[in-house]
């Protein structure tokens, strides 16, 4: 495994857009940190709105010129906040991916789930930052 202790200085956010029926307080948290990168964690990329479907925010993503990726391994098979990757495996190899990209910049983890203490992206989030010691912080 890679040493990911240079990533002290980066953050790991969190986001669920929940309800919201625009991108108003995505893209605000987006430009506050600094965000280089959104991981959709979801396992599969899709709402209840389009406008919350991966290719839609890929494409709002790069009009901000952020880029967007979707990790399927990083979903959640519990119906809960506990984290239950679809293949255990995969998921260890795709946190390590997305820890080297804490090297670029700041992540955000996407998923639907507004309340974070409800949601697995805690979990994943929690995984990075042993990873990597980078902070994590929790966007509402």
């Amino acid at each position: 495994m890679p040493d990911l202790a240079t990533s002290e200085s980066k953050t790991v956010l969190t986001f669920g857009y929940g309800n919201r029926k625009n991108y108003d307080a995505f893209l605000s948290c987006l430009r506050e940190f600094s965000v280089t990168c959104v991981v959709d964690v979801r396992l599969k990329p899709r709402a209840w709105s389009r406008m919350w479907y991966g290719d839609a925010l890929q494409k709002l993503c790069t009009s901000e010129n952020i880029q967007y990726v979707s990790k399927s391994s990083l979903g959640n098979l519990s119906g809960s906040s506990h984290w239950i990757p679809p293949e255990p495996e995969a998921a260890k190899q795709t946190l390590c991916e997305v820890a080297e990209m804490l090297e670029t910049g700041n992540i955000l983890l996407l998923c639907a789930e507004m309340d974070f203490s409800r949601c697995h992206r805690v979990e994943v989030a929690s995984k990075l930052q042993e990873l990597t010691s980078a902070s994590v912080k929790h966007l509402k």
